[in-house]
Protein backbone atom coordinates (compact mmCIF):
# COMPACT_ATOMS: atom_id res chain seq x y z
CA UNK A 1 0.00 0.00 0.00
CA UNK A 2 2.83 2.41 0.91
CA UNK A 3 4.53 1.70 -2.42
CA UNK A 4 1.34 2.59 -4.31
CA UNK A 5 0.83 5.73 -2.21
CA UNK A 6 4.47 6.73 -2.82
CA UNK A 7 4.04 6.39 -6.58
CA UNK A 8 0.84 8.44 -6.48
CA UNK A 9 2.63 11.12 -4.45
CA UNK A 10 5.58 11.20 -6.86
CA UNK A 11 3.25 11.44 -9.84
CA UNK A 12 1.30 14.25 -8.17
CA UNK A 13 4.47 16.18 -7.41
CA UNK A 14 5.68 15.70 -10.98
CA UNK A 15 2.40 17.00 -12.34
CA UNK A 16 2.57 19.98 -9.96
CA UNK A 17 6.09 20.83 -11.09
CA UNK A 18 5.16 20.46 -14.74
CA UNK A 19 2.07 22.60 -14.23
CA UNK A 20 4.11 25.30 -12.47
CA UNK A 21 6.75 25.29 -15.20
CA UNK A 22 4.07 25.48 -17.89
CA UNK A 23 2.40 28.39 -16.10
CA UNK A 24 5.67 30.30 -15.76
CA UNK A 25 6.49 29.60 -19.41
CA UNK A 26 3.09 30.85 -20.54
CA UNK A 27 3.41 33.98 -18.39
CA UNK A 28 6.87 34.73 -19.77
CA UNK A 29 5.72 34.08 -23.32
CA UNK A 30 2.66 36.28 -22.79
CA UNK A 31 4.84 39.18 -21.70
CA UNK A 32 3.98 39.12 -17.98
CA UNK A 33 7.62 39.79 -17.02
CA UNK A 34 8.41 42.34 -19.74
CA UNK A 35 9.43 45.86 -18.85
CA UNK A 36 7.27 48.19 -20.93
CA UNK A 37 8.63 51.67 -21.59
CA UNK A 38 7.11 54.27 -23.91
CA UNK A 39 8.90 54.35 -27.25
CA UNK A 40 7.99 56.25 -30.42
CA UNK A 41 10.44 57.95 -32.76
CA UNK A 42 7.74 60.00 -34.49
CA UNK A 43 6.10 63.27 -33.58
CA UNK A 44 3.22 64.07 -31.31
CA UNK A 45 0.03 62.04 -31.07
CA UNK A 46 -3.55 63.20 -30.66
CA UNK A 47 -6.76 61.28 -30.02
CA UNK A 48 -9.81 61.31 -32.26
CA UNK A 49 -12.78 60.62 -29.93
CA UNK A 50 -15.21 57.88 -30.99
CA UNK A 51 -18.45 56.44 -29.63
CA UNK A 52 -16.91 52.96 -29.65
CA UNK A 53 -13.59 51.30 -30.39
CA UNK A 54 -11.96 51.00 -33.81
CA UNK A 55 -10.74 47.41 -33.62
CA UNK A 56 -9.82 47.44 -37.32
CA UNK A 57 -8.88 50.26 -39.69
CA UNK A 58 -8.87 49.97 -43.48
CA UNK A 59 -7.19 52.66 -45.60
CA UNK A 60 -8.20 53.91 -49.03
CA UNK A 61 -4.88 55.49 -49.92
CA UNK A 62 -6.03 56.72 -53.32
CA UNK A 63 -8.47 59.06 -51.55
CA UNK A 64 -6.56 59.56 -48.27
CA UNK A 65 -9.49 58.07 -46.36
CA UNK A 66 -9.75 55.36 -43.69
CA UNK A 67 -12.69 53.20 -42.60
CA UNK A 68 -13.14 52.14 -38.98
CA UNK A 69 -14.87 49.05 -37.58
CA UNK A 70 -16.78 50.72 -34.74
CA UNK A 71 -18.43 48.95 -31.81
CA UNK A 72 -18.76 49.67 -28.10
CA UNK A 73 -16.80 46.55 -27.19
CA UNK A 74 -16.38 47.64 -23.58
CA UNK A 75 -20.18 47.68 -23.32
CA UNK A 76 -20.26 44.24 -24.90
CA UNK A 77 -17.94 42.93 -22.18
CA UNK A 78 -20.30 44.39 -19.56
CA UNK A 79 -23.18 42.37 -21.01
CA UNK A 80 -24.84 45.19 -22.94
CA UNK A 81 -26.18 44.79 -26.50
CA UNK A 82 -24.53 47.53 -28.57
CA UNK A 83 -24.86 47.91 -32.33
CA UNK A 84 -21.95 49.01 -34.46
CA UNK A 85 -21.14 50.98 -37.58
CA UNK A 86 -18.48 51.55 -40.21
CA UNK A 87 -17.08 55.07 -39.96
CA UNK A 88 -15.16 57.11 -42.51
CA UNK A 89 -12.40 59.58 -41.69
CA UNK A 90 -11.11 61.91 -44.42
CA UNK A 91 -7.48 62.62 -43.55
CA UNK A 92 -7.42 65.59 -45.95
CA UNK A 93 -9.75 67.60 -43.73
CA UNK A 94 -8.08 70.19 -41.45
CA UNK A 95 -10.07 68.89 -38.49
CA UNK A 96 -10.60 65.14 -38.45
CA UNK A 97 -14.06 63.77 -37.82
CA UNK A 98 -15.59 60.31 -38.05
CA UNK A 99 -18.86 59.96 -39.96
CA UNK A 100 -20.87 56.91 -40.98
CA UNK A 101 -19.94 55.30 -44.28
CA UNK A 102 -23.08 53.16 -44.50
CA UNK A 103 -26.37 54.23 -46.05
CA UNK A 104 -27.96 51.09 -44.67
CA UNK A 105 -26.88 48.15 -42.56
CA UNK A 106 -28.23 44.82 -41.28
CA UNK A 107 -30.70 44.99 -38.40
CA UNK A 108 -28.09 43.32 -36.18
CA UNK A 109 -24.56 44.61 -36.75
CA UNK A 110 -21.52 43.91 -34.59
CA UNK A 111 -18.56 44.49 -36.91
CA UNK A 112 -15.11 43.08 -36.30
CA UNK A 113 -12.50 42.70 -39.07
CA UNK A 114 -13.07 44.52 -42.35
CA UNK A 115 -11.44 44.72 -45.76
CA UNK A 116 -11.70 47.14 -48.68
CA UNK A 117 -11.42 45.86 -52.24
CA UNK A 118 -10.89 48.21 -55.20
CA UNK A 119 -11.16 46.64 -58.64
CA UNK A 120 -9.45 47.73 -61.87
CA UNK A 121 -12.32 50.08 -62.68
CA UNK A 122 -12.20 51.78 -59.29
CA UNK A 123 -15.32 50.08 -57.92
CA UNK A 124 -15.14 49.66 -54.16
CA UNK A 125 -16.54 46.93 -51.90
CA UNK A 126 -16.33 46.60 -48.13
CA UNK A 127 -16.27 43.16 -46.53
CA UNK A 128 -17.15 43.11 -42.83
CA UNK A 129 -17.28 40.30 -40.26
CA UNK A 130 -20.55 40.51 -38.32
CA UNK A 131 -20.82 38.59 -35.04
CA UNK A 132 -24.24 37.32 -33.89
CA UNK A 133 -25.74 38.09 -30.48
CA UNK A 134 -25.22 34.50 -29.34
CA UNK A 135 -21.91 33.32 -30.79
CA UNK A 136 -22.31 29.88 -29.22
CA UNK A 137 -25.41 28.98 -31.22
CA UNK A 138 -25.98 31.50 -34.04
CA UNK A 139 -24.01 31.56 -37.32
CA UNK A 140 -21.16 33.97 -37.93
CA UNK A 141 -21.66 36.32 -40.88
CA UNK A 142 -19.76 38.31 -43.48
CA UNK A 143 -21.53 41.41 -44.82
CA UNK A 144 -20.75 42.79 -48.27
CA UNK A 145 -21.25 46.49 -49.00
CA UNK A 146 -20.93 48.29 -52.36
CA UNK A 147 -19.96 51.94 -52.81
CA UNK A 148 -22.77 53.98 -54.36
CA UNK A 149 -21.26 57.45 -53.85
CA UNK A 150 -17.75 58.52 -52.82
CA UNK A 151 -17.24 57.07 -49.35
CA UNK A 152 -20.85 55.88 -49.03
CA UNK A 153 -21.81 52.21 -49.12
CA UNK A 154 -25.00 50.19 -49.30
CA UNK A 155 -25.54 46.63 -48.12
CA UNK A 156 -25.51 44.04 -50.92
CA UNK A 157 -25.55 40.59 -49.35
CA UNK A 158 -24.77 38.39 -46.35
CA UNK A 159 -22.59 35.29 -46.42
CA UNK A 160 -22.40 32.51 -43.82
CA UNK A 161 -20.75 29.12 -43.62
CA UNK A 162 -20.08 26.60 -40.78
CA UNK A 163 -16.35 26.81 -41.54
CA UNK A 164 -16.35 30.31 -40.08
CA UNK A 165 -16.25 29.02 -36.50
CA UNK A 166 -14.81 32.17 -34.93
CA UNK A 167 -13.89 34.73 -37.60
CA UNK A 168 -11.60 37.50 -36.44
CA UNK A 169 -10.35 39.16 -39.60
CA UNK A 170 -10.93 39.13 -43.35
CA UNK A 171 -9.09 40.10 -46.52
CA UNK A 172 -10.78 40.53 -49.88
CA UNK A 173 -8.94 39.42 -53.01
CA UNK A 174 -11.79 40.01 -55.48
CA UNK A 175 -15.28 41.51 -55.71
CA UNK A 176 -16.73 38.37 -54.10
CA UNK A 177 -13.63 36.45 -53.04
CA UNK A 178 -12.03 36.62 -49.61
CA UNK A 179 -10.07 34.80 -46.92
CA UNK A 180 -11.24 34.56 -43.30
CA UNK A 181 -8.91 34.01 -40.33
CA UNK A 182 -10.53 32.18 -37.41
CA UNK A 183 -9.10 32.82 -33.95
CA UNK A 184 -10.38 29.71 -32.18
CA UNK A 185 -10.21 26.00 -32.75
CA UNK A 186 -12.74 23.25 -33.09
CA UNK A 187 -11.99 20.21 -30.97
CA UNK A 188 -12.75 21.26 -27.42
CA UNK A 189 -10.65 22.24 -24.41
CA UNK A 190 -7.59 20.14 -25.26
CA UNK A 191 -7.25 21.66 -28.72
CA UNK A 192 -7.63 25.15 -27.24
CA UNK A 193 -4.95 24.42 -24.62
CA UNK A 194 -2.51 23.08 -27.22
CA UNK A 195 -3.02 26.22 -29.27
CA UNK A 196 -1.56 28.30 -26.43
CA UNK A 197 1.71 26.45 -27.00
CA UNK A 198 1.71 27.36 -30.68
CA UNK A 199 0.12 24.14 -31.89
CA UNK A 200 -2.30 25.10 -34.62
CA UNK A 201 -5.90 24.27 -35.11
CA UNK A 202 -7.79 27.34 -36.36
CA UNK A 203 -8.89 27.04 -39.99
CA UNK A 204 -7.93 29.58 -42.63
CA UNK A 205 -10.96 29.73 -44.93
CA UNK A 206 -11.28 30.88 -48.53
CA UNK A 207 -14.63 31.90 -50.00
CA UNK A 208 -15.20 32.09 -53.75
CA UNK A 209 -18.64 33.57 -54.15
CA UNK A 210 -20.90 30.93 -52.63
CA UNK A 211 -18.42 28.20 -51.72
CA UNK A 212 -16.11 28.05 -48.68
CA UNK A 213 -13.14 25.77 -48.16
CA UNK A 214 -10.34 25.35 -45.62
CA UNK A 215 -7.00 26.13 -47.24
CA UNK A 216 -4.92 25.74 -44.07
CA UNK A 217 -6.09 24.00 -40.92
CA UNK A 218 -3.24 24.68 -38.52
CA UNK A 219 -3.37 28.42 -37.76
CA UNK A 220 -2.48 29.20 -34.13
CA UNK A 221 -5.30 31.70 -33.50
CA UNK A 222 -5.61 33.95 -36.56
CA UNK A 223 -5.90 37.45 -35.11
CA UNK A 224 -5.25 39.29 -38.36
CA UNK A 225 -4.96 38.70 -42.08
CA UNK A 226 -3.93 40.74 -45.10
CA UNK A 227 -2.58 40.31 -48.62
CA UNK A 228 0.30 41.74 -50.59
CA UNK A 229 -0.43 44.64 -52.90
CA UNK A 230 -0.32 42.32 -55.93
CA UNK A 231 -2.56 39.78 -54.07
CA UNK A 232 -0.01 37.01 -54.63
CA UNK A 233 0.73 36.47 -50.95
CA UNK A 234 -1.46 36.17 -47.86
CA UNK A 235 -0.23 37.10 -44.39
CA UNK A 236 -1.77 35.72 -41.19
CA UNK A 237 -1.02 36.97 -37.67
CA UNK A 238 -0.88 33.96 -35.35
CA UNK A 239 -1.69 35.51 -32.00
CA UNK A 240 -1.08 32.42 -29.84
CA UNK A 241 2.15 31.42 -31.59
CA UNK A 242 3.45 35.03 -31.65
CA UNK A 243 4.45 34.78 -35.27
CA UNK A 244 3.59 35.78 -38.81
CA UNK A 245 2.63 33.14 -41.36
CA UNK A 246 3.39 33.88 -44.98
CA UNK A 247 1.49 32.04 -47.72
CA UNK A 248 1.75 32.14 -51.49
CA UNK A 249 -1.46 31.92 -53.48
CA UNK A 250 -1.26 29.13 -56.03
CA UNK A 251 -3.38 28.74 -59.13
CA UNK A 252 -6.48 30.79 -59.88
CA UNK A 253 -8.46 29.75 -56.79
CA UNK A 254 -7.83 30.17 -53.10
CA UNK A 255 -5.27 27.42 -52.50
CA UNK A 256 -2.11 28.52 -50.73
CA UNK A 257 1.41 27.24 -50.12
CA UNK A 258 3.27 28.12 -46.95
CA UNK A 259 6.44 30.15 -47.43
CA UNK A 260 7.51 31.10 -43.91
CA UNK A 261 6.81 31.28 -40.20
CA UNK A 262 8.38 34.43 -38.80
CA UNK A 263 8.69 34.81 -34.99
CA UNK A 264 7.65 38.26 -33.74
CA UNK A 265 8.23 37.98 -29.99
CA UNK A 266 4.83 39.51 -29.27
CA UNK A 267 1.17 38.66 -29.86
CA UNK A 268 0.18 40.11 -33.25
CA UNK A 269 -3.28 41.31 -34.21
CA UNK A 270 -4.41 43.12 -37.39
CA UNK A 271 -2.08 43.63 -40.35
CA UNK A 272 -1.95 46.53 -42.81
CA UNK A 273 0.24 46.44 -45.92
CA UNK A 274 1.85 49.77 -46.82
CA UNK A 275 2.49 50.88 -50.42
CA UNK A 276 6.15 49.83 -50.11
CA UNK A 277 5.03 46.31 -49.21
CA UNK A 278 5.96 46.50 -45.52
CA UNK A 279 3.56 45.07 -42.95
CA UNK A 280 2.35 47.27 -40.08
CA UNK A 281 1.04 45.10 -37.26
CA UNK A 282 -0.87 46.09 -34.14
CA UNK A 283 0.27 43.88 -31.28
CA UNK A 284 -0.16 43.03 -27.60
CA UNK A 285 3.13 43.10 -25.72
CA UNK A 286 1.61 41.74 -22.50
CA UNK A 287 -1.30 39.34 -22.88
CA UNK A 288 -1.82 39.10 -19.12
CA UNK A 289 -2.19 42.87 -18.88
CA UNK A 290 -4.67 42.60 -21.75
CA UNK A 291 -6.74 40.11 -19.74
CA UNK A 292 -6.69 42.46 -16.75
CA UNK A 293 -7.71 45.27 -19.08
CA UNK A 294 -10.88 43.37 -19.91
CA UNK A 295 -11.63 42.13 -16.40
CA UNK A 296 -10.56 45.11 -14.28
CA UNK A 297 -10.25 47.91 -16.89
CA UNK A 298 -6.53 48.37 -16.15
CA UNK A 299 -4.26 49.83 -18.87
CA UNK A 300 -2.80 47.33 -21.34
CA UNK A 301 0.29 48.06 -23.46
CA UNK A 302 -0.08 49.08 -27.09
CA UNK A 303 2.49 48.14 -29.70
CA UNK A 304 2.96 48.55 -33.46
CA UNK A 305 5.57 46.69 -35.51
CA UNK A 306 6.85 47.28 -39.02
CA UNK A 307 7.87 44.06 -40.77
CA UNK A 308 9.80 44.26 -44.04
CA UNK A 309 9.87 40.91 -45.82
CA UNK A 310 12.87 39.77 -47.82
CA UNK A 311 12.10 37.14 -50.49
CA UNK A 312 8.94 36.32 -48.56
CA UNK A 313 10.84 34.11 -46.10
CA UNK A 314 13.07 36.49 -44.11
CA UNK A 315 12.12 39.70 -42.35
CA UNK A 316 13.50 42.85 -40.78
CA UNK A 317 11.36 43.68 -37.75
CA UNK A 318 11.18 47.17 -36.29
CA UNK A 319 9.18 48.32 -33.29
CA UNK A 320 7.60 51.60 -34.35
CA UNK A 321 5.44 52.30 -31.33
CA UNK A 322 5.22 51.07 -27.73
CA UNK A 323 3.16 52.55 -24.92
CA UNK A 324 2.27 51.36 -21.43
CA UNK A 325 -1.40 51.86 -22.21
CA UNK A 326 -1.82 55.35 -20.83
CA UNK A 327 -2.08 56.94 -24.30
CA UNK A 328 -4.16 54.09 -25.73
CA UNK A 329 -4.67 50.57 -24.40
CA UNK A 330 -5.01 47.23 -26.16
CA UNK A 331 -3.85 48.26 -29.62
CA UNK A 332 -5.25 45.99 -32.32
CA UNK A 333 -4.22 47.78 -35.51
CA UNK A 334 -1.63 50.24 -36.81
CA UNK A 335 -1.96 51.90 -40.22
CA UNK A 336 0.69 54.07 -41.86
CA UNK A 337 -0.88 56.63 -44.21
CA UNK A 338 -0.27 60.24 -45.22
CA UNK A 339 2.80 60.57 -43.01
CA UNK A 340 0.80 59.46 -39.97
CA UNK A 341 0.41 56.38 -37.85
CA UNK A 342 -3.20 55.57 -36.93
CA UNK A 343 -3.69 53.24 -33.98
CA UNK A 344 -6.96 51.51 -33.16
CA UNK A 345 -7.88 49.58 -30.02
CA UNK A 346 -10.06 46.66 -29.01
CA UNK A 347 -11.80 48.70 -26.32
CA UNK A 348 -10.73 52.36 -26.28
CA UNK A 349 -13.26 54.92 -27.52
CA UNK A 350 -10.73 56.74 -29.66
CA UNK A 351 -8.27 56.41 -32.49
CA UNK A 352 -4.74 57.65 -31.93
CA UNK A 353 -3.30 59.84 -34.70
CA UNK A 354 0.49 60.16 -34.59
CA UNK A 355 2.84 62.08 -36.85
CA UNK A 356 5.62 60.00 -38.38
Amino acid sequence: MWRIFKRILQASLALLVLGTLATVWLMARGGAFKTIEDSFAGGECSALPLTGSAEDIQPDRERNVVYLSLLDRRGLVRGEAPQGDILRVDLSEPELRAVTALRDRPAHFRPHGLSLHIDADGNRHLFVINHPADRASEPELVELFREVAPGEFTHVRTFSDPLMISPNDIVAVGPGQFYVANDKVSGGVLAAALQQFGVGGSPLVYVDGERAEVVSGNIAAGGGISASNDLRQVYVAETSAQRLRVFERTGSGGTVRELARIPLGTSPDNIDVAPDGSLWIGAHANVFALIQHFTAEKPAPSQVLRVALRDGTQADIEQVYLNTGEAISASSVGVQIDGRLLIGSITERKMLVCKL
